[in-house]
């Protein structure tokens, strides 16, 4: 990758934190991996009441911290999956998540995914449900860097993602 390269993807970075602080949201055109799953950062309390408004059905959260009550979630459905950043989660988490994701896909319902950044445990959860879905690790890192270009999951988490695609080749 060129520095130019480099540079844009850190400008883009930058603008999507931003918006993220000044609307509460990430830009969801951005965010939209596909019509039932939602990838991105911490949102704030106004940011739920306009992922409310987007139809979203449940949220699966990567962070350690759990920032909201479930009264702030009314409506919504709520997955709590704590992971340290910059760690996988452990292979029964992310088929929980899997699950969870794909339970609410399947009765119609729209998820979104989240960590601090969308950067790295985010993804990993987004492409864990993607790889039960029947995608192999690199068809699912694929589909979410079309439209999260600055996605970076760690070794160690791209690691858990292929043991992941092993257990459900074998299932």
């Amino acid at each position: 990758m060129n520095i130019f390269t480099r540079t844009g993807l850190v400008f883009d970075y930058m603008h999507d934190n931003i918006h993220r602080v000044v609307k509460g949201i990430p830009r969801l055109k951005r965010s939209q991996i596909n019509p039932h799953l939602m990838l991105g950062s911490q949102y704030n309390l106004w940011g739920l009441k306009k992922l409310k408004a987007l139809g979203v059905t449940a949220i699966v959260n990567m962070r350690m911290h759990n920032d909201y009550s479930d009264a702030d979630h009314e409506g919504i459905k709520y997955l709590h999956l704590p992971t340290v950043d910059n760690t996988p989660p452990p292979l029964s988490v992310l088929i929980k998540g899997a699950e969870f994701i794909d339970a609410e896909i399947k009765s119609g319902g729209l998820v979104y995914v989240h960590c601090r950044q969308g950067l790295g445990r985010g993804p990993t959860m987004a492409m864990a449900y993607l790889i039960k879905t029947g995608l192999t690790y690199e068809e699912a890192y694929e589909t979410i860097r079309k439209v999260r270009i600055f996605i970076n999951p760690q070794r160690s988490q791209v690691k858990i993602l292929k043991e992941l695609e092993e257990y459900y080749k074998e299932k």
